[in-house]
């Protein structure tokens, strides 16, 4: 449960508790010292009443009179502190007694062997009588502790007033003290939180202390910069791993469409072209662009097709055709066990982009939804690219012909959203068109 409160809060708990346990401590230290003040000035008071009056007490003794003891009374009633008294000689015989002798004769036995015996409200003392170190009996003195028991009350209401006051400025120091030693903490939880250096992000956090403190920041923000510095230097190689990964995809894509007698700008515009329709589908600006990248290697098991039939200038016989449709599963066998998203989804697109929407193409005879977008998109793309350039069994077609092809394979050949939105947006292929038309 401790563990539930923050540091800032276990810190106020704990200093509050701290704090309270001293003054407490505190408080029962003083009340002692101030208890056994007041036994020590009992104890001088009766010494010096002892002495006041030794001689007369040494007169009864060795002379008593009824007068002398007559006036030994009346001079006992002026210490207010005396509740009683009794006189001994040397044999522990009472000689005379005055006011309330009770509590002295309980403990008579016990305060000639100590001396000094304390109660809650009196304190029993025994006296010698001496004279020129002869002692001639003993006195043994009931003194009242009312007064000084006060004294002791009025201190210890004193200082409980006090402690609420010192409660409070212990508690308002703790607070201090808790945000004082949590506020490092605090910035630099923040930092760590709001630091991304992997985005080149970092929050460096400073302080004018020069202990511990700063030895932990000084190593977080050390740490942090190393971070960053090691991020950026994998960004690159990542950056230039991805660019060469492109490269290679393009280049082979580019490969298996030159076996073909097909131009470079074949895969480049297919790859344009594939961009354009999967944005406008409502795919990300990431999975545009890895599609862009991905389609160039549509075509890419026509590097397993033989030469023969693959630049065969007629039409196909029905065997032919059949080994030339192998190109779609022998592209996907090429690419489909790399573990890169890239080759996964290109492996995809040379598997599905001959697929058509009503489920008549080929390999797999996939149909609709089933089709996965990028061979929905790719296929619309190499088509419209593939009718509009000249290829070794035909002759470019006008654009008039290929649109009217479109709208006639809409929902047959091609997934009917995407040729809504090669139309809506057809300046957009034709401009890319020229851009990398065939020289």
């Amino acid at each position: 449960m401790w563990n539930r409160f923050s540091i800032k809060i276990q810190l106020i708990i704990f200093m509050t508790v701290l704090i309270s346990i001293v003054e407490i401590s505190t408080l029962l230290v003083v009340l002692n010292i101030q208890k056994k003040d007041s036994q020590n000035n009992a104890i001088l008071d009766a010494n010096t009443i002892t002495k006041s009056i030794n001689n007369d007490l040494l007169k009864i003794i060795l002379n008593p009179s009824t007068d002398m003891l007559a006036d030994i009374t009346f001079r006992l009633s002026a210490f207010k502190k005396i509740d009683g008294l009794i006189l001994l000689d040397t044999q522990n015989n009472p000689i005379f007694t005055y006011g309330d002798t009770s509590n002295i004769m309980k403990e008579k036995n016990r305060l000639l062997k100590e001396k000094n015996i304390f109660t809650d409200d009196n304190i029993l003392i025994k006296e010698n009588l001496e004279a020129e170190n002869y002692t001639f009996g003993y006195t043994l003195l009931n003194i009242n502790l009312s007064q000084y028991k006060q004294k002791h009350q009025d201190i210890t209401a004193t200082i409980l007033q006090i402690f609420p006051f010192t409660l409070l400025l212990g508690f308002i120091i703790s607070i201090f003290l808790s945000k004082s030693y949590t506020r490092p903490f605090s910035k630099l939880l923040y930092a760590m939180k709001e630091s991304d250096p992997t985005k080149n992000k970092v929050i460096t956090i400073e302080t004018s202390a020069q202990n511990e403190i700063k030895e932990l920041f000084d190593e977080f923000n050390t740490q942090m910069m190393q971070i960053t510095t090691s991020t950026n230097e994998i960004n690159t190689l990542t950056d230039e791993i991805e660019d060469t990964q492109r490269e290679v995809v393009f280049t082979m894509g580019a490969i298996g469409e030159s076996r073909s007698k097909e131009t470079g700008n074949h895969v480049k515009r297919v790859a344009q072209y594939s961009k354009i329709l999967a944005l406008h589908y409502g795919l990300s600006e990431k999975e545009a662009d890895l599609l862009k990248q991905a389609s160039p290697m549509h075509d890419i098991g026509k590097v397993a097709i033989p030469d023969a039939i693959l630049n065969k200038p007629g039409r196909f016989d029905k065997e032919e055709r059949k080994i030339m449709d192998t190109h779609a599963t022998l592209g996907y066998d090429m690419l489909k066990n790399s573990q890169r998203e890239l080759l996964c989804l290109a492996a995809t697109v040379a598997y599905e982009h001959h697929e058509k929407w009503d489920g008549t193409g080929y390999p797999q005879g996939l149909k609709g939804e089933e089709i996965n977008i990028a061979g929905r998109i790719t296929a619309l793309a190499d088509v419209f690219d593939a009718l509009g350039s000249d290829r070794v069994y035909k002759k470019a077609w006008d654009d008039e012909r290929i649109f009217t092809l479109f709208k006639e394979e809409r929902g047959k050949h091609f997934d009917p959203k995407l040729i809504d939105i090669f139309f809506e947006n057809l300046d957009e292929f034709l401009k890319v068109r020229v851009q990398f038309k065939d020289i």
